[in-house]
């Protein structure tokens, strides 16, 4: 059976996170937006699997705030039959509990790849409900040398060189709205949802390095941003990019993120985590095109639903 233990004896016995959106301390950020948070183990001395979930209008979630959730397992050599009798035990906690459902997705494969893999046969085998996957997009920097591998995106870079066009790092708050104001009006324009405020990335920024870069022209007029996440295990995580209209026939998103390229793997990162190019795992054919001509490669991220 499972059981609900506090922060400090999970995390005493879980002591790393497959991921920064399951540290506590993110988990405390956004605790608010759910009813009660559950911090699930087997009923034993050394649980291998644990679950750090929201329950909210009757629904365990994980996540209940951030793009993806997912488990905490002891190391990725965890036995598939372990994994099936948390599952099973799970199941029988939302059914003494009264849950009416669960929702989770899980991390892209960069974060935990053979504990995915085995989870995701087990939820379907136990009769969870797969959602259409996202599309999700990395780049492993150690493939970039230096220049883009598709002709056209090589084409566009140098044309934003010829426009004299500026890369910086910004440090300055008023510096960092102005970026953000670039994502939140390309959002609108673009009818594409934006579920933070720029106070929820001042928030977030206490937990983790936060990174705000822009483009700019000769004038100094900002033309592009973006708003990434340092994340351990030398992954950067893109939170938003954007562009103006102005900024889009100067070529300032090819520059933006060449120089970020550039500035990451100067930095000793991995990945870049670029996120996902769908909604609702409908694919955003402009964006994958965008992000697979920029060094990104697709793969999936999935979902998965339970309903009593």
């Amino acid at each position: 059976m499972l059981i609900e233990i506090s922060e400090k004896e999970f995390h005493h016995r879980f002591n790393s996170d497959p991921h920064p959106f399951l540290s506590a301390q993110f988990i405390e950020l956004n605790k608010e937006k759910a009813d009660k948070i559950v911090r699930l183990v087997e009923d034993k001395k050394k649980p291998s699997i644990g679950m750090i979930a929201g329950i909210k209008d009757g629904i365990l979630k994980s996540p209940f705030s951030a793009p993806f959730g997912g488990f905490h397992c002891r190391n990725d050599s965890i036995y598939v039959n372990e994994i099936e009798q948390f599952l099973e035990n799970l199941l029988l906690y939302t059914k003494q509990q009264k849950i009416d459902q669960i929702t989770l997705t899980l991390p892209p494969s960069i974060y935990q790849q053979s504990v995915n893999a085995k989870i995701a046969n087990t939820l379907i085998r136990l009769g969870f409900e797969m959602a259409l996957p996202d599309i999700t997009n990395l780049i492993e920097l150690k493939y970039f040398n230096g220049t883009f591998s598709h002709g056209n995106s090589r084409n566009y870079y140098r044309q934003a060189v010829k426009n004299q066009l500026i890369f910086k790092l910004l440090t300055d708050d008023e510096e960092r709205i102005t970026a953000f104001d670039i994502i939140r009006e390309n959002r609108s324009r673009l009818g594409r949802p934006l579920f933070m405020t720029y106070d929820d990335i001042k928030q977030t920024a206490k937990l983790w390095p936060v990174d705000i870069f822009c483009v700019k022209d000769t004038d100094g007029e900002m033309l592009a941003s973006g708003v990434f996440y340092q994340f351990p295990n030398q992954i950067s995580y893109t939170v938003f990019l954007g562009d103006s209209e102005k900024g889009r026939p100067l070529r300032a998103m090819d520059f933006l993120i060449y120089n970020i390229l550039v500035y990451y793997k100067s930095a000793g990162f991995e990945y870049i985590d670029m996120g996902i190019s769908t909604e609702s795992g409908m694919p955003n054919e402009g964006l994958i095109r965008f992000k697979e001509t920029h060094e990104a490669v697709s793969s999936l991220r999935f979902s998965f639903t339970w309903k009593a």
